[in-house]
């Protein structure tokens, strides 16, 4: 039997990477932008609930005939369409019928929406709590090439960039650029992880069809450069579950 030591050190690491000693509350997580808990109503069901104050979220009955007939195929869809708020839906219906290992992949995935979903309403340290649970989720799933595989390194890649560019965006002021060394000090420095702050944008390059996060805050940082990473989608269908 696989010793589940590992898996919860990676987890641990992915997430306090990011986080280390500024995870006290949960409750001050969302730093009063958007209200995100988990509501639970069975042995086995769990719900993640938005509550949108600030950010102008959807209504649960807009008339988009959803949820109702969720799919993997739909939320994939709506996935790549950025429409994570919906994605969600469909995933957290697929995730609470679901067996495992499937039910980890749907959840690690509905964890990546959840997270580009505060990422895009300026809520940076909820991003990078939710895609490092995603992604840690995605790894415990062992995947070595394919869709799921190349899901799971967009993601990192994304989750990479936003801790850099928010340790690079605390580290450095106009005048004065401190060194970020990874240790307790330099995650305390992250303070508020710039919440409220329109940092990231959403850039397509036609020539490769292809969406990036821009890292633009109104200040330039690191000489100028565009700073830069692809929007993570997912290339799977109900087909490739059928091997999982």
């Amino acid at each position: 039997m696989k010793d589940p030591i590992p898996d919860r050190m990676m987890c641990r690491e992915i997430t306090t990477r990011c986080l280390i000693n500024l995870m006290v509350s949960m409750a001050d997580m969302v730093d009063d932008m958007i209200e995100f808990e988990m509501v639970e109503s069975g042995p086995f069901r769990v719900s993640y609930r938005f509550s949108y104050e600030k950010d102008g979220g959807g209504d649960d009955n807009d008339g988009d005939g959803w949820p109702g007939d969720e799919s993997f195929n739909g939320a994939v869809a709506l996935f790549n369409e950025m429409e994570y708020y919906k994605c969600h839906d469909f995933l957290e219906a697929l995730w609470n019928g679901a067996e495992e290992p499937r039910r980890t992949l749907f959840h690690g995935i509905l964890q990546c929406a959840v997270g580009f979903h505060h990422l895009f309403n300026q809520n940076h340290k909820g991003a990078m709590m939710e895609l490092g649970e995603g992604l840690c989720k995605l790894r415990k799933m062992n995947f070595e090439s394919g869709p799921f595989y190349q899901f799971e390194q967009e993601i990192s890649a994304a989750l990479d960039f936003i801790y850099q560019t928010q340790i690079e965006l605390a580290a450095c002021a106009e005048d004065l650029c401190l060194a970020m060394d990874r240790s307790e000090r330099s995650y305390q420095l992250l303070g508020g992880y710039a919440a409220g702050q329109s940092l990231y944008q959403l850039e397509q390059d036609p020539r490769e069809d292809i969406a990036y996060i821009v890292f633009s805050p109104e200040r330039t940082i690191s000489n100028g450069e565009l700073l830069r990473v692809k929007l993570p989608t997912l290339s799977a269908s109900e087909e490739h579950l059928c091997s999982i």
